[in-house]
């Protein structure tokens, strides 16, 4: 979504554009035989100047249960992802999703983690996790510095012993950015001034051993 097609607003109007765009995301993943949606589904992705007003929250929940009950029906689970503060104004922890879970009160919605993310927001790497439990649908993980996996200073062991105390069995989806392979708009959004490699080949083999490794460990 943007600031201007946006369910996280009080304007019904621009409720109404942001809500358009999240039935037409989910129509794709229906056309293509998906079973998932997620990301940044509540709000549009950038900086906002307040705190989100009971009005707008309320807008929000009532775009996303419409959705989820359209998803429900086409078998497609919906993923909320906390992001930090200067992404969104409205679900920046796991509690915070936990919470718009609940309201929503629809059997597929699940909560989407993203380390990157936690390593701002949360406590640490290990309680939301498991206070999120059976509702941990999807995980995304990435270096503090949006770098090489293994650099950066995120406790990634702590990490996945929590996903081995849920016995956590979805995906786990390696992320990061470099300008030199994503689109510029998306770059400034997430404000990728500096770029920590440019061969995204060698970073995805580089990440996946990584994954490997830190699950083998904490599953053995």
């Amino acid at each position: 979504m943007a600031f201007d097609a946006d369910i996280n607003n009080e304007d019904l109007a621009i409720v109404k554009r942001g809500e358009e765009r999240l039935f037409s995301a989910l129509g794709v993943v229906e056309a293509i035989g998906g079973d998932y949606l997620g990301g940044v589904i509540f709000s549009a992705l950038g900086k906002y100047q307040a705190p989100i007003t009971p009005k707008a929250r309320a807008n929000a929940i009532g775009s996303l249960q419409r959705l989820a009950n359209s998803a429900l029906d086409r078998g497609i689970t919906l993923g909320l992802e906390p992001v930090n503060r200067y992404e969104s104004n409205f679900i920046n922890t796991i509690d915070q999703a936990l919470e718009v879970i609940e309201e929503i009160g629809a059997s597929n919605v699940k909560v989407h983690a993203d380390v990157y993310h936690m390593n701002i927001e949360e406590e640490d790497m290990r309680t939301p996790v498991l206070r999120a439990g059976e509702k941990l649908g999807y995980v995304h993980i990435g270096a503090s510095h949006r770098g090489s996996l293994g650099t950066g200073n995120i406790d990634f062991d702590m990490f996945f012993a929590a996903l081995k105390e849920i016995n956590y069995k979805g995906a786990i989806t390696f992320e990061s950015f470099s300008s030199t392979v994503v689109s510029k708009d998306l770059s400034n959004t997430l404000a990728i001034w500096r770029n920590l490699w440019t061969d995204n080949m060698k970073m995805a083999i580089s990440s996946r051993e990584f994954i490997e490794r830190r699950l083998a460990a904490a599953f053995r």
